[in-house]
């Protein structure tokens, strides 16, 4: 016995077991780090998604452009002007199955408009042939024009952002 107590008195005493978790002042950081992080994160993840939006919109108006070129070669004229998101009479069969004149916060309206006395400035324009897009969101709207770079004459009406097609 006595060897025993000799070892156990060499011993240094040990210090008590902390308690696992965070501290305060860790907790704090990691929230004060996520913070931000989401404040970067989110802008770009907005800018993502508009420009994904903005990508199918120009989509719908290449499908529609291409389908009105298609019922021109069969009919040999343009589809008559029709309302605001309604398919124009007879360019059913040349659009995808199930295409709707719209989408997620916007309507599509295609445009044919005769003008008996040309435009001011080319009095030999007699027609005008677009896609309207009718949104009361002009963040979606304004990067579709970005998107689009110019490649198409276009102009602002209300809500209603129109991209002229053809001129003639």
């Amino acid at each position: 016995m006595r060897l025993l107590s000799r070892l156990d008195r060499g011993r240094p005493e040990q210090a008590p077991r902390r308690v696992a978790g965070f501290t305060l002042i860790e907790t704090i950081t990691v929230a004060v780090l996520m913070g931000t992080l989401v404040r970067v994160a989110l802008p770009s993840l907005h800018n993502m998604s508009l420009s994904a939006r903005a990508a199918e919109v120009v989509a719908e108006l290449e499908t529609v452009r291409l389908a009105v070129l298609d019922y021109r070669f069969e009919h040999d004229q343009w589809p008559e002007d029709a309302y605001v998101g309604q398919t124009p009479s007879g360019l059913a069969e040349f659009l995808p199955e199930d295409f709707k004149f719209g989408g997620a916060g916007y309507r599509l309206d295609w445009e044919n408009w005769v003008l008996p006395s040309g435009l001011p400035e080319h009095p030999e324009t007699d027609v005008l042939l677009g896609v309207s897009i009718v949104t009361e969101d002009a963040e979606l709207a304004y990067a579709v024009v970005d998107f689009l770079g110019g490649s198409m004459a276009h102009y602002r009406l209300g809500t209603s952002y129109t991209f002229v097609f053809e001129a003639m």
